[in-house]
């Protein structure tokens, strides 16, 4: 999965989690990756199937739409300029202060299925959501979540 600086957002103003997803999914529908129903698609499943992830030092929310909706392969990410409130996977009564927000397209089930585990082995990494959370611009960012 490759990282690029156009779909990396730094201090993103959003009030809530639709906001944020909504203003990711465009980025990507901008940059030719996903359909126009992504957006609608995504904000859809984030309500049926939360994608919070309660990382101790900084949870991370990974909303997706279902590979129909997208184009060709990319990832979008945003570092919120405050957090909002995510739906924590798993346990949806849980809510999770979230300030990085990635957001996959990914095209083929199966590749969604690998890509989505690849994407939270990679964000498992302390070290990778600190220098996250120190990015302040796109290149910084994208060689934050990629490198």
């Amino acid at each position: 999965m490759t990282f690029t600086p156009a779909l990396c957002v730094p201090a993103l103003e959003a009030k809530t989690a639709e906001q944020a997803i909504r203003a990711l999914a465009k980025r990507l529908f901008d940059g030719g990756h996903v359909k126009a129903s992504f957006e609608h698609a995504a904000v859809l499943r984030e309500k049926r199937s939360p994608t919070g992830l309660p990382f101790p030092d900084a949870p991370v929310a990974l909303p997706h739409a279902e590979p129909e909706h997208v184009l060709s392969p990319a990832c979008a990410v945003a570092l919120l300029a405050a957090p909002v409130k995510f739906r924590q996977m798993g346990s949806p009564q849980m809510q999770l202060d979230v300030r990085i927000v990635v957001m996959p397209a990914l095209t083929a089930k199966d590749q969604a299925a690998a890509g989505l585990a690849a994407l939270i082995e990679r964000l498992q990494d302390v070290a990778r959501r600190t220098a996250l959370l120190a990015a302040t611009t796109p290149n910084a960012i994208a060689h934050a979540i990629g490198g």
